[in-house]
């Protein structure tokens, strides 16, 4: 459980430093990982510690989240205002001698 909680710390942190590249390839092994740890395999631990790891975990998750769409939102913007500025490049083009 400790690795899937530092594994979902990394993941925030390249989240923090707009590094989604990272966080996506992170995120497909931590998948690996959460399957491990809750397969009826694997090792007994602290019902407790667990709980607790868990709530950091999801809080962790929420937040690399609302970055990550406020990332998707200025990248929308962004090129709304790049097309924006195409389509009046062009009409000034037709007007211009």
């Amino acid at each position: 459980m400790e690795r899937l909680l530092a594994q979902s710390q990394r993941i925030h942190d390249f989240a923090v430093n707009g590094e989604w590249e990272k966080a996506i390839a992170l995120e497909s092994e931590r998948q690996i990982l959460i399957n491990e740890c809750f397969s009826p395999q694997a090792e007994p631990v602290d019902p407790q510690m667990a709980m607790r790891q868990i709530q950091e975990i999801i809080e962790l998750d929420k937040k690399a989240v609302a970055m990550g769409l406020e990332a998707r939102k200025a990248i929308e913007n962004a090129l709304g205002d790049f097309q924006r500025g195409r389509q009046a490049a062009k009409a000034y083009q037709k007007i211009a001698p």
